[in-house]
């Protein structure tokens, strides 16, 4: 990577920092839609309100500050300030140069590219800037599309939890995706 290279602007989102003052409510607005949640997560979805998610995002940046061991950033088109979507390298193993990576983009924001672009800022963020050595993603075996999206970006099933989500009368997977930097690298040179 040239030094040069922007680690947090791509050609169509850019990552940033929170804003506190009016992220809290977009994002309680998104908890409404509990399909998001439930492709996102193995726990019951359920609405928040905007103090809820405040408190959230404290302890978010709190856990950040004296964790050191994760990366939260909102992610925002590049000439815009609305908030398009979230994501996070997180439970960083630095003596294993190991971590795992959530994204999700709001449900009116879908099929735009910005899922895409935002990925690609968060793997040259995880390989070039903290030297990580491979990402995990962690989804439930009904988020086809989510499953999609991460092959399509190289990351390989490598663990299959069998019948750990328990959601609409039906027992379903936990998958684990993983992607290494050397299979990262070699589209990246």
């Amino acid at each position: 990577m040239d030094i040069a290279t922007s680690l947090y602007n791509g050609k169509l989102v850019r990552l940033t920092r929170i804003e506190m003052e009016k992220d809290p409510e977009t994002l309680a607005e998104w908890s409404q839609d509990a399909t998001l949640a439930r492709m996102l997560n193995e726990t019951p979805a359920r609405p928040l309100a905007t103090e809820q998610i405040k408190k959230r995002l404290e302890k978010t940046e709190k856990e950040m500050d004296e964790g050191h061991n994760s990366f939260y950033f909102h992610i925002r088109p590049l000439e815009e300030e609305k908030l398009v979507g979230w994501g996070k390298i997180y439970w960083i193993v630095w003596p294993s140069q190991i971590g795992n990576l959530q994204l999700a983009i709001g449900p009116t924001e879908q099929n735009k590219g910005y899922g895409a672009d935002a990925l690609r800022l968060f793997e040259r963020l995880a390989f070039d800037e903290l030297n990580l050595n491979r990402l995990t993603v962690i989804l439930p075996e009904y988020n086809l599309k989510g499953i999609e999206f991460v092959k399509r970006f190289g990351f390989s099933e490598e663990v299959r939890r069998r019948e750990v989500i328990l959601r609409d009368g039906r027992r379903w997977d936990s998958l684990h995706f993983g992607l290494l930097h050397s299979e990262w690298s070699v589209n990246h040179e």
